[in-house]
């Protein structure tokens, strides 16, 4: 379980940091390495990408509608009001970059047809994925001038949609080397030790790195098919996409590289921000927000009935809770939830290890440290030794049901597989919620019939039952609602990116209802649903690279380029 943070340790010589300004730091200590080598940092690279999207995640889930604030805190700020400023959200851009330039330095030091080729495809996959991640945020971004080190401290920004164009090249790059037989006794092979993403360069890891490319393409051109200055991709790059839904994403594509709750720094990031820390101490984060009303009506009946998802995602659902919270005592049902931006007293509390913490799989919740090693838990917290989600397979299936729409236009051969495509996404939804922080399921109740279950508890709603979905429109709607629901505090800015692009899930605007929006009692935007369509670069850049990062954008007219 450890190996890979061994090698972790001797590639952490690599550089990190927003507009590629670190450089590779060649150490001079003779008991240490005095350089860096593609097989030592492309592991390091995979889970630092990783780790980023705790970033992602973090934006996604207060500003999408899944957590709001917890009572007995204060602070809130921009969280509240959505006046974003160059310090919110910041993470995104630089941890992001962490992983693109150590990326560039295994693309930089290997080729697409010598020994170590196979890094090199993986290395451009991993690096396409990130920047497709942050260009969805920001929109431009540095890419040409990009990973130069001191050679170039102020890299221009590149155009969107030019950058969409240079990624899409590069995964079809990728694959075309993965298609090209290895060389005996010349191509070196990644080892699973040096791949914690899917295990090496094996024949059927390889054929998991394609369809992982093919689906981040599909991603692309679903996300820029309607927007103007990218029709021209779009219509030139469908001819490469796969037209058998086995050559995408099938299975959750999770980073594992030896996450242990036996050392703290070995705890999966997402557990140490929500759940306990090493000493078995309830985490800030965890204890400081709450899911929103919003979110739970998904779960709770209100707008849809799925107890077997809601038990698996949040701790208490569905039960009695009391709190005694400054001498007033209010009894609900779990879990405890909050409206952002609500904080007239009594505002409800999380509990140790957040209300994201179920338990599920066992018959009473575990706490503390016994939580950090339980192997045997689902949910979205699993345990501290849980792999980091970089895609759900959910997100995949719900991608080709778009795709294959005949009002899409994007994968026509599958239309007639909508129906099967849009189940399979709500089946791999249930199927991730109810692996444990082995990446096993353990639910004896198989997630096909879960799914069926479902179908039947919400019979008679178009957002769950396919041919009650008359049109296309009603179809797109019932995808995407479900694809917000899947991606729940695990890739929660996928919700938010889909809600900006499609205007789904619907909320009611200007409605302070906290089951009818998810914008913030506080925020005083302009925008009639009183949302921001985009957060701003980082301070650092205007400090650094201020002759170059964009002027002149706001979080509410500067719409990000995929936005209605």
């Amino acid at each position: 379980m450890r190996k890979l943070f061994k090698i972790f340790i001797l590639g952490t010589i690599i550089l990190s940091g927003s507009s590629c300004k670190k450089f590779l730091d060649v150490n001079t200590n003779p008991n240490s390495p005095t350089s860096a080598t593609p097989n030592l940092v492309l592991p390091q690279a995979i889970v630092t990408s990783a780790s980023a999207m705790n970033s992602y995640d973090n934006f996604g889930a207060w500003t999408g509608g899944y957590k709001a604030n917890a009572g007995g805190y204060g602070g809130w700020g921009t969280v509240w009001t959505y006046n974003f400023t160059t310090g919110d959200y910041a993470g995104i851009f630089s941890d992001t970059f962490s992983g693109i330039n150590q990326l560039n330095f295994v693309i930089n030091n290997t080729t697409a047809d010598g020994p170590l080729k196979y890094y090199n495809a993986m290395a451009r996959i991993m690096k396409s994925f990130l920047y497709t991640k942050l260009v969805d945020q920001y929109g431009d971004v540095p890419y040409s001038d990009a990973g130069k080190g001191l050679n170039n401290l102020s890299p221009k920004y590149d155009n969107y949609a030019s950058v969409y164009t240079a990624c899409f090249s590069e995964l079809n790059n990728a694959i075309a080397i993965m298609n090209t037989a290895p060389v005996t006794n010349v191509t070196t092979a990644v080892t699973a030790a040096q791949d914690p993403l899917f295990g090496g360069s094996a024949t059927a890891n390889l054929v998991k790195w394609k369809q992982f490319a093919n689906t981040i393409k599909l991603k692309m051109i679903v996300r820029a098919r309607n927007v103007a200055a990218l029709s021209s991709f779009v219509s030139s790059s469908i001819a490469s996409l796969p037209t058998t839904t086995s050559d995408y994403v099938n299975d959750d594509v999770i980073v594992q590289p030896g996450y242990s709750a036996s050392t703290a720094s070995q705890f999966n990031p997402r557990w140490s921000t929500y759940a306990w820390d090493i000493n078995g101490t309830a985490t800030g984060s965890g204890l400081s927000s709450l899911p929103t009303p919003w979110i739970v009506s998904f779960y709770n009946g209100t707008k849809l009935s799925d107890n077997v998802r809601g038990t698996a995602v949040y701790a208490s659902f569905g039960t009695s809770v009391s709190q005694s919270i400054n001498g007033n005592t209010i009894t609900f049902t779990g879990p405890s939830s909050n409206q952002l931006g609500f904080d007239t007293e009594p505002v409800k509390r999380s509990q140790n290890g957040s209300y994201w913490y179920s338990g599920v799989g066992r018959s009473s919740r575990p706490t503390g440290t016994t939580a950090n090693a339980a192997a045997d838990v689902g949910g979205v917290l699993k345990g501290a030794s849980m792999g980091t989600v970089l895609m759900l397979a959910s997100e995949s299936y719900f991608l080709q049901a778009e795709a294959s729409l005949a009002t899409v236009n994007i994968l026509p051969a599958l239309n007639a597989s909508g129906q099967t495509l849009f189940e399979n996404g709500i089946t791999a939804s249930y199927n991730y919620l109810y692996k444990n922080a082995a990446n096993v399921y353990f639910n004896t109740t198989p997630a096909a019939t879960l799914k069926d279950n479902y179908k039947t508890a919400n019979a008679t709603s178009a957002l769950v039952n396919w041919p009650l979905a008359l049109s296309d429109a009603d179809k797109l709607e019932a995808i995407i609602t479900q694809k917000y629901i899947a991606v729940n505090l695990i890739n929660s800015e996928e919700g938010f990116n889909e809600y900006r692009r499609t205007g789904y899930p619907r909320i009611s605007a200007g409605s302070t209802s906290a089951t009818a929006t998810f914008a913030s009692l506080k925020s005083g935007a302009p925008a009639a649903d009183k949302l921001p369509t985009r957060i701003l670069y980082p301070a650092v850049e205007f400090q650094v690279n201020s002759e170059n990062v964009p002027k002149g954008v706001s979080p509410y007219t500067t719409k990000i380029w995929y936005a209605k």
